[in-house]
């Protein structure tokens, strides 16, 4: 019945406590060299930024398997 008055809960209307979304910027320049990332600069560009994950400091897959499991 609950499905029939709109009043289920789906998976997608959970919000477990401490999540956090990521957001991902492209870039605005269609060809160039990245030379460098101020990632202090970014995370204080924004209030509740968490974390700025770059290619130096994002997590790795232990293998490209894994990332696609």
């Amino acid at each position: 019945m609950e499905k029939v008055t709109g009043s289920a809960r789906y998976a997608g209307d959970q919000q477990p406590e401490g999540l956090a979304h990521a957001w991902p910027v492209p870039t605005t320049v269609a060809r160039g060299d990245i030379t460098a990332v101020d990632a202090a600069a970014a995370a204080l560009a924004m209030p509740g930024v968490l974390a700025v994950l770059t290619h130096r400091n994002a997590p790795r897959s232990p293998s490209p398997r894994a990332a696609r499991a």
